[in-house]
């Protein structure tokens, strides 16, 4: 009589609670954003650590210089031209990504990540086409007198484009470190890897089952 509560008992256990354990849960969407922002967390504070910043950071610096290059360019050659201004705005928006670059290291989360690609798309966007702007302007430049005035003159200029390049590969570097970890921490891989380890279970436990109906 013991012998067959006892496997009364495993019955119950096994067989009547499984099909409502096996069955795949819905209530996933929270869980999943939920583990989704811990790991990308995790991936810009331990894997990719201060990468993110250091480039945020030459995005600011990079972006401020050349706001500064592109006036001192400007009103030199130009008589300062609000016309040749033109990468003056599109290094704002390089000191906004780099801003928002540092706060993604500080705490990372989905929503912050795709608004750090998307503004660092438009700033390369803008400031491409604000480089193709100063190049083909009609502006007609001042005459320079001195060599010093000249010099001074090609100095600004080249200073701003190297600056320009510089927040460029900052914002493409940011951009792969980003895209790396939202393809590496995806929902779609997180429960992907929740049906496998599923499927696994039971695979595991289909056997056992079916050893304690024979029991019965």
């Amino acid at each position: 009589m013991t012998q067959n509560m006892f496997q009364e008992g495993l019955y119950q256990v096994f067989v009547k609670d499984t099909p409502s354990t096996s069955s795949p849960s819905t209530p996933v969407s929270t869980d999943d954003e939920d583990i989704f922002n811990v790991r990308i967390h995790r991936w810009f504070g331990t894997v990719v650590n201060t990468r993110v910043l250091v480039a945020g950071a030459i995005q600011i610096l990079g972006a401020l210089a050349c706001i500064l290059s592109t006036v001192t360019h400007a009103c030199v050659s130009y008589n300062c031209s609000v016309s040749m201004t033109t990468p003056v705005w599109s290094s704002l928006s390089y000191v906004a990504a780099g801003c928002l670059a540092m706060e993604v290291q500080r705490k990372a989360d989905q929503l912050k990540v795709i608004t750090l690609m998307g503004l660092n798309i438009f700033s390369l966007l803008f400031g491409f086409a604000a480089l193709l702007a100063n190049s083909v302007s009609s502006t007609e430049p001042v005459p320079l007198s001195t060599k010093e005035q000249r010099a001074g003159s090609y100095v600004a200029k080249g200073s701003y484009i190297a600056f320009t390049v510089q927040c460029f590969l900052a914002s493409v570097y940011i951009l792969f470190l980003s895209w790396k970890g939202l393809r590496r921490y995806s929902p779609t891989h997180i429960q992907a890897y929740r049906n496998l380890s599923q499927q696994n279970q039971d695979e595991t436990n289909g056997p056992l089952l079916e050893q304690e109906e024979l029991n019965l």
